[in-house]
């Protein structure tokens, strides 16, 4: 297998040699992942009883690691972790991961390609310093990976999911089921039809049906399942998950002889929606599930779609006969591709991995802009096929950007690379913010999409940020102000887009509270991803604020985290569903917060009071100030208890018809709240230290937490 390494040219013959001695011991991918060509990684750590790739877990499939001595992978793994404390960062432990835990079978992406991911790298490697930020959700084995935020919601939702009184299980099998013995015709046709009119719409295209599809029907069902009351959705929802389970791994296995659109259709439906009703999400990968369907799609051709439809409009164009029936057969599997490539890319976005489907220029022609948009219901989903592909282009190509020097020549180059992502950004949220209000049709829809433009927004200006810190780390410089040292041609660019990430931050969740409740709980899983990403970057930027400048932050923060976490939990369907995680993980963030308040209040820290309006606290003897906006009342003005982080009446946990109360995530005993570090405090100091906006600011100076001097930071 091929590797590419950074600087392989400039290794030495010694440590060429000893790299190569060193991958020849390497495990190799399981024979399942080897035959189907497909990445196959062990993601539950080498002290399971029987060790099985991630792949074969989530399929149920016979795994060959299951036979092999486990002292193999660990002995693999310690090597890693001895490359990796020796600081070599250029390659070596990269490729060996790939090699070893992955058991990667195809040509592994480069390190610094743009959009490769940095989630393998162990956290000794890429220390926490770049992402304080997020230090209030320090877990206990620190095992989030920052460089991929969305990847690490999903981590923490999932977690919130495992704390959970929920009975977890594989569906129970039952020989030669089918849909039929499930459920009755007329169940059958109130799930397809809550499905066509609920979740179709998200995929932008009419599934491709010649005939009668009872898998299309079997996944259509199981989606739509959870909309049951709860008895019958207990009977029934483990037996539809069950058999869909079952059909899938047939799928996946037998794809030569199953390669089918309806395959690629049922495939790509089942990565959006996870099932409910109790199933482990342990044996389901979404990534997993659209890789499939693209590989599966390339042995059809259908990447070629978008080329047939223009050479086919060509043709007609110099006058040769092509029929109507050819032309809307190719414009069908067009919009199936891109569907495709855009379900993939979504469920990419933020977890540190490339996709593996291309889009090629095509369908800007093919879905033409217009200006009488959109102009009936078919033409409106090709124009949201168009945008979103157009979003999830530029979104790549942003988050793919990185510093390589602090030379101006580097730096101005780094600083248009994402003026130029955010300028063609902008151009597509323009088109598409009046689109739900000019239409009479999928309003919702088209206004939804708001969240996953300004999410990705949000993305490429963290990214900004993390390339830049990324590099301070890299080179060992440890400038305080290492946010000036950045200006392209003259800017502080990165004190203007860490401001504008907050107020996106704040724009997601208003735009989340303004959708239809109704329709809200069908939106796909990794929307809710976005949603919980916005929330801790706002929850995250208080907690840095406060430790920094002594600032409460003004504004509605907490009443729009609140309000967020209670339409969440009204729109879930069941306990297990994804808006329900992400109400969990978000009132768990928000716990944090409320309990740092508490402990301040404990502590009888003053809070000034001024003429901008700041409410008083009692005064203390302690040398440390805070203030705090007057917002209305809420549940921060509360004493809370370390245990009892949220006070019973908070809208935090609001109650439900079913379901226990949110579930929080374990918190580490020694956890200290968070100290933030001099770099940190100079950054917040410039962000957010405006007297003219905030009030009587107190003087900056911060008292850093190893030294008892105090270091002036204007």
């Amino acid at each position: 297998m091929k590797r590419q390494t950074d600087k392989a040219s400039s290794s030495s013959p010694s440590t060429s040699s000893s790299r190569a001695t060193k991958r020849t011991k390497s495990v190799q991918a399981c024979t399942n992942c080897r035959k189907h060509k497909t990445r196959c990684e062990i993601l539950g750590g080498f002290d399971q009883a029987i060790i099985r790739c991630h792949r074969c877990k989530v399929l149920d499939a016979e795994c060959s690691y299951s036979s092999m001595d486990k002292s193999l992978f660990e002995v693999a793994s310690s090597r890693s972790t001895v490359s990796t404390n020796r600081g070599d960062e250029h390659g070596e432990w990269h490729d060996r991961n790939l090699d070893v835990l992955s058991g990667y079978s195809g040509t592994p992406t480069p390190r610094n390609a743009p959009g490769s991911s940095n989630a393998s790298l162990p956290p000794d490697l890429f220390p926490n310093n770049p992402h304080l930020l997020w230090d209030f959700l320090r877990m206990p084995e620190d095992s989030l990976d920052w460089t991929a935020p969305l990847q690490a919601m999903q981590h923490l939702m999932k977690q919130s999911h495992h704390d959970t009184t929920i009975s977890r299980r594989h569906p129970p099998r039952v020989p030669n089921d089918s849909l039929e013995n499930i459920l009755t015709p007329n169940q059958i046709q109130h799930l397809i039809s809550i499905f066509e009119h609920n979740y179709l719409p998200w995929l932008n295209f009419m599934p491709i049906r010649e005939t009668h599809s009872p898998i299309l029907d079997l996944v259509y069902c199981t989606i739509a399942s959870r909309h049951f009351d709860e008895a019958t959705r207990s009977a029934v929802a483990p037996r539809l998950q069950a058999l869909a389970a079952e059909t899938v791994a047939r799928m996946i296995f037998q794809s030569r002889r199953l390669e089918t659109l309806e395959t690629i259709q049922c495939l790509l439906i089942l990565s959006l929606w996870a099932p409910v009703c109790g199933a482990d999400e342990d044996f389901r990968d979404g990534r997993l599930l659209v890789a499939s369907a693209v590989s599966m799609a390339h042995n059809m051709r259908l990447n070629d779609a978008c080329v047939h439809v223009t050479r086919l409009r060509e043709r007609r164009g110099r006058g040769e006969d092509v029929s109507d029936r050819e032309l809307f057969d190719a414009m069908n599997r067009t919009r199936l591709w891109i569907a495709l490539t855009n379900v993939e890319s979504l469920l990419y976005t933020g977890s540190g991995r490339n996709p593996l489907s291309k889009r090629t220029a095509e369908y800007l022609t093919i879905f033409p802009l217009s200006s009488n948009l959109p102009s009936d219901m078919a033409s409106g989903r090709d124009l949201r096929l168009r945008l979103l592909a157009e979003l999830f282009d530029i979104t790549e190509a942003g988050i793919a950007i990185r510093l390589e020097s602090l030379s101006e020549p580097h730096v101005n180059q780094w600083y248009d690379g994402f003026v130029h992502a955010l300028s063609n950004l902008n151009r597509v949220a323009r088109i598409l913010l009046p689109l739900a209000v000019v239409g009479d049709f999928d309003v919702f829809y088209f206004k939804s999409l708001n969240i996953i433009v300004r999410t990705c927004r949000l993305l490429i200006l963290y990214q900004a940020s993390v390339s830049v810190r990324s590099y301070f780390v890299r080179t060992e410089n440890h400038n305080p102000f290492w946010f000036r040292d950045v200006r392209p041609h003259g800017l502080h660019i990165l004190i203007t887009w860490g401001k504008e990430a907050m107020a996106i931050s704040e724009s997601v969740l208003v735009t989340l509270l303004e959708l239809d409740m109704q329709l809200l709980g069908t939106s796909p899983d990794y929307i809710f991803n976005m949603i919980a990403f916005a929330a801790s970057y706002i929850i995250g930027s208080k907690f840095l604020v406060l430790d920094s400048i002594k600032i409460d932050l003004p504004g509605s923060g907490e009443k729009l985290l609140c309000k967020t976490i209670d339409r969440l939990k009204q729109c879930s369907c069941s306990p297990d569903s994804a808006s329900w995680k992400c109400a969990s993980l978000i009132s768990w963030m928000l716990s944090l917060w409320e309990n740092k308040l508490a402990s301040l209040h404990s502590k009888r820290v003053v809070r000034s009071a001024t003429s901008a309006g700041y409410a008083p606290f009692e005064p203390s003897s302690s040398s440390s100030h805070i203030l705090r906006a007057a917002t209305p009342s809420n549940s921060s003005q509360h004493s809370l208890s370390p245990i009892s982080y949220m006070p019973s009446d908070s809208p935090v946990h609001s109650s439900h018809s079913w379901g226990p109360p949110a579930p929080r995530l374990p918190v580490p005993i020694d956890t200290d709240w968070y100290t933030p570090s001099f770099k940190d405090v100079a950054l917040c100091n410039d962000l957010f230290n405006d007297g003219a906006a905030y009030g009587a600011v107190p003087d900056s100076t911060y008292e850093g937490p190893e030294s008892n001097r105090q270091i002036r930071l204007s």
